[in-house]
């Protein structure tokens, strides 16, 4: 696996301090998944399903609004099927075909591009770029680098108002934004995503991937030979300038986000985007040579043999099972969702008393939790026959809402019960969706 992924020395600051744009298929691609979830990202506070966000984590009330579903605390092995599905899916995609989402959907590698974008659309070229960061301070053109600065900025703020909208609604924050009633804790907020954004996607950019992203290390634990990944092929490259193909021309390094060769071989910093091999193929077809001198590519894989790259794939295999098995049980979990919470207790206090009628009674204590969006009237009434309550017991709860009460059961006279009786309570709502029977125990005197 050491020969797979060759740990060569990477400083993207020092070898590729202004990175080029390419353009080409690839890059066309990254832009169309970048804009769509881009769009996901600042529509989500916005955009409202059964009267809540499409994402929106309302702390206040301890309540996850994802996708028009409410979970709550006690759904918490929701999520955790959730994330397990996402990794062992993200897994999968690793083992067959590298780092695509780093290269294609990562939120690092998006925001980077955009600031990239930026950076070119102010500063001019990158050879342009390149003379002025050798120049001092005063001597550059202040202009084109505020504009710089500036729609960093504004990118970083308008990112960190969403990320804070995921816990306060975009409307209820854009109110509060527009009318100068934020907090302090919100402009704490606002200020900490914007500064991090600003630092991440401006400055620190590829040494996030190269040092920070845990991703980027396990990588060689998930590619195998046939994984699909950006190679150079060498034979009909090199030699370079000559014989070979390359040209030498190094575009292949100045597009890199990451700063690599690739001619150097596969390395644990290449996020297979591409970028490469739409400079590459742009030169092959300037010199009139055929294109896909770097591409993407399975290790001895051809049209002849497909059935090539899923035999003898043990560990793909694998991650696949894991994905279907806990994305299986993420819907089984969802389709057995609760949306009524109910608990039923005796009072400590005594096995029975009699009440001022002189029927004997049970005190008990009901706890209620509307886990839906609509307002929901449940009827309380016990199941055994010779049991009732004092007067019908009728309990109104809004969306969301919970609550606890209070109330005994009576035995009618002349009440023939003695000793301990399980006792069943029917709670259901008045629609008739949701029901519960809960059990505990009645007393009464031998």
């Amino acid at each position: 696996m050491s020969n797979l992924i060759p740990l060569l020395e990477v400083d993207a600051t020092r070898s590729n301090p202004a990175i080029r744009l390419a353009k080409g298929m690839y890059q066309k691609w990254r832009r169309v998944i970048a804009g769509v979830m881009i769009a996901i990202f600042i529509l989500a506070p916005w955009l409202e399903l059964n009267g809540a966000p499409l994402l929106w984590m309302d702390l206040q009330n301890r309540e996850l609004h994802l996708l028009g579903l409410i979970l709550w605390p006690d759904d918490l092995l929701v999520l955790i099927w959730v994330a397990m599905a996402s990794a062992f899916a993200l897994f999968t995609v690793a083992t067959l075909s590298g780092r695509l989402w780093c290269g294609f959907a990562c939120p690092q590698s998006i925001w980077s591009m955009m600031f990239t974008w930026v950076e070119e659309k102010t500063q001019g070229s990158r050879n342009k770029r390149l003379k002025e960061n050798n120049l001092p301070i005063l001597q550059r053109r202040l202009l084109p680098l505020m504009a710089k600065h500036f729609l960093w900025a504004l990118i970083a703020f308008v990112t960190a108002f969403t990320f804070v909208a995921f816990f306060e609604t975009g409307e209820s924050l854009g109110l509060a934004l527009v009318g100068g009633q934020l907090d302090g804790e919100l402009i704490f907020w606002l200020g900490f995503f914007g500064i991090l954004t600003y630092i991440n996607a401006g400055w620190l950019r590829e040494q996030v991937c190269n040092h920070m992203c845990p991703y980027a290390r396990f990588q060689s634990v998930m590619l195998d030979e046939k994984s699909l990944k950006v190679t150079y092929n060498e034979e009909r490259g090199e030699p370079k300038k000559g014989e070979g193909d390359c040209v030498d021309c190094e575009l292949c390094v100045q597009v890199c986000p990451v700063g690599i060769d690739i001619r150097q071989g596969l390395q644990y910093a290449c996020i297979d985007c591409g970028a490469c091999i739409d400079a590459c193929d742009d030169i092959m077809k300037k010199i009139n040579k055929p294109t896909g001198l770097i591409n993407f590519s399975y290790k001895g894989f051809s049209k002849a043999n497909l059935k090539d790259l899923l035999i003898g794939r043990g560990k793909l295999w694998g991650y696949a099972l894991c994905t279907i098995l806990t994305a299986g049980a993420l819907l089984l979990q969802l389709s057995f969702l609760e949306t009524l919470d109910a608990h039923l207790s005796r009072d400590r206090g005594q096995l029975y008393f009699y009440n001022s009628q002189g029927q004997l009674a049970n005190g008990y204590t009901l706890k209620l939790h509307n886990k839906t969006h609509q307002t929901k009237h449940y009827n309380v009434a016990p199941l055994n026959s010779g049991l009732h309550l004092e007067k019908p017991l009728t309990i109104e709860l809004s969306a969301g809402d919970d609550r606890t009460v209070a109330f005994q059961v009576l035995c009618s006279d002349p009440c023939q019960l003695a000793g301990t009786y399980n006792l069943e309570v029917n709670i259901e709502s008045q629609d008739k969706l949701d029901k519960q029977i809960l059990t505990s125990r009645y007393f009464a005197p031998r």
